[in-house]
């Protein structure tokens, strides 16, 4: 392997980690990178992606609750063609499959529930925002979603590991 191609499949490891950390340590072992550098490009891949959209969520929190709760929307609101929209007694909620999933995960796991299965189940990106959204008071929130990517980290590394030592 050359040094761009091997330097652009570190990039690509680092930033699928960072977005779905399922996936990224089956396509870093496939790619020919060894355990420890699986172990170490997911990691710090996913933890970095935590750490991005935890301070993403962060702003686009306080955006929405700055512009859109305190201007925008008592501005809509007070225009005719947009009162039923934004009208006090709103229409009965749909929730989709996924939503309703959210909603369960959420009141019978908790945060513990949120934090585990976020790196698995959910995409990075969603479950820190679902994480900040619900459990913004927590103190340590960041690094218990951080311990949880690095665990599933471990467990997925060594489960493609075992796959690929029995595919051979």
């Amino acid at each position: 392997m050359t040094i761009d191609v091997e330097i652009w499949g570190v990039l690509g490891v680092f930033f699928m980690s960072g977005l779905k950390l399922f996936a990224a340590p089956f396509v870093s072992i496939h790619m020919g990178f060894s355990y420890s550098q699986t172990l170490v490009f997911t990691a710090v891949g996913g933890v970095a992606g935590v750490w991005f959209f935890y301070h993403l969520s962060h702003i686009i929190i306080a955006i929405y609750h700055r512009y859109y709760t305190n201007r925008f929307k008592p501005y809509l609101q007070s225009i005719s063609f947009f009162k039923k929209l934004f009208s006090v007694h709103s229409t009965k909620r749909i929730f989709s499959k996924r939503s309703r999933r959210i909603a369960i995960i959420r009141s019978q796991y908790g945060l513990l529930g949120i934090i585990v299965l976020t790196p698995i189940f959910l995409s990075i990106p969603i479950g820190t925002f679902l994480a900040i959204t619900y459990y913004s008071k927590h103190q340590h929130l960041l690094a218990y979603l951080a311990a949880s990517v690095v665990c599933w980290t471990f467990v997925l590394t060594t489960i493609g590991q075992l796959i690929e030592v029995a595919a051979r």
